[in-house]
């Protein structure tokens, strides 16, 4: 799931735009995968919400289409699905994963959301081939990607499109693992004098006044945070009223910055602690509608500490493309931020 800010005016026309559109609706280049296009109900060559996922095995077809089906219908527009890879075709007799497209065929017509087209792509690069499901005649080529009006509105978001998903998970590569080593230790050490602090509630606003300066600072900081940044600013958040009340910026002018820090902090950060970053910038990314980036980061949040709260639910809204707005409103309403509690647990 991945929308940038100017697709209200974008449009799509025709199979071979749809298909190269794809990398930057996802933020990279889909293989082996379906992705489910809904387009808007009053602007039909609009697309309102993309969802990709693994091809499944025929066992799993009907349970993967009733999945999809939940995200669907909150928008319930018409949909488009692109199958990508996942074998090569024989036209005109068959073209792969035909009965997964029967299946989310038959499905969606239970929920009266009509399947507006179906085509599948070996790729998504200039010069792919294109054949449409049901037509083997209808047929062409992948335009340039990189030339679309879709690639224009990305970058002029600041959004980045990768060559693959493992080229994007790479951004949240973890620092060496000696470097790693070495803050742990300062950690333990700042764990340690922290234990004779008598006010914690005061603590915890120092921490978060450090780490909004922290935020405000990223916009303009040239230069990568020092081991004793790192360890100041992961102590902070290892509070869970610090690490809630940062959730705010999410939304707002530093949004940008927050993600910035977030995704360094992310990478130079041990592990348990590095969930905390993690998750932030997970929740940040979801609502922002960037579902891939949101993904590679709770996978490095759910490895640092599998048991983490915060990031299992964002997980939940991510699986089921719970819109970010109704997201955010239950995250950052009043009732749910949380009182500070001195006897609290530091890990959710």
């Amino acid at each position: 799931m991945r929308t940038p800010p100017q697709a209200a005016s974008v449009q799509v026309d025709g199979p071979g735009e749809l298909v190269a559109a794809l990398p930057h609706l996802l933020a990279f280049h889909p293989v082996d995968s379906l992705v489910a296009l809904v387009l808007s109900d009053a602007r039909p060559t609009r697309v309102v919400m993309s969802l990709r996922v693994d091809l499944p095995a025929p066992r799993h077809r009907r349970a993967l289409a009733h999945q999809l089906l939940t995200p669907i219908r909150s928008e319930a527009g018409s949909v488009v699905l692109v199958v990508v890879g996942g074998g090569t075709p024989d036209p005109p007799g068959s073209l792969p994963h035909q009965g997964l497209i029967d299946c989310m065929e038959s499905v969606l017509a239970t929920a009266d959301i009509r399947l507006a087209g179906a085509v599948w792509t070996s790729a998504t690069t200039e010069g792919a081939q294109w054949i449409g499901y049901g037509d083997a005649g209808c047929t062409g080529t992948v335009p340039d990607p990189t030339g679309s009006e879709m690639a224009a509105a990305c970058a002029a978001a600041g959004m980045i499109t990768f060559a693959s998903r493992a080229d994007l998970a790479a951004v949240l590569t973890p620092d060496d693992p000696e470097v790693l080593s070495r803050r742990e230790a300062l950690l333990d050490e700042a764990a340690l004098r922290a234990e004779g602090e008598q006010d914690r509630e005061q603590a915890a606003r120092r921490g978060l006044l450090l780490v909004t300066r922290a935020v405000t600072n990223a916009h303009d900081r040239t230069t990568p945070l020092s081991d004793d940044d790192i360890v100041a600013l992961t102590t902070a958040l290892a509070d869970l009223w610090v690490r809630d009340m940062s959730l705010v910026f999410a939304t707002g002018p530093h949004t940008a910055a927050a993600e910035r820090l977030w995704t360094e902090l992310t990478r130079a950060t041990p592990v348990p602690e590095r969930a905390q970053a993690a998750t932030l910038l997970a929740f940040s990314a979801y609502l922002r509608g960037d579902g891939a980036l949101a993904s590679v980061a709770l996978d490095q949040a759910e490895e640092a500490c599998p048991s983490h709260r915060l990031a299992s639910l964002v997980r939940c809204a991510l699986d089921h493309a719970l819109p970010p707005d109704q997201v955010a409103r239950m995250a950052m309403s009043p009732s749910s931020q949380p009182d500070w509690t001195p006897d609290g647990p530091l890990w959710p």
